[in-house]
């Protein structure tokens, strides 16, 4: 598996969540992360702290 760039990660994450209205489970597994760091990077955008 292949990391992504941070900044491009966090953009891939956003994308999937904002317009294709997925599930964090589904995005997690999709991009090979943790379902937390998902989360984080959700939560982060918008404005609240994990």
């Amino acid at each position: 598996m292949t990391t992504l760039p941070r900044k491009l990660l966090v953009e891939r994450v956003l994308t999937i969540w904002l317009h294709e209205n997925r599930d964090t489970h589904s995005i997690a597994t999709e991009l090979g992360i943790d379902e937390d760091e998902v989360c984080k990077i959700i939560e982060q955008s918008e404005g609240r702290r994990p």
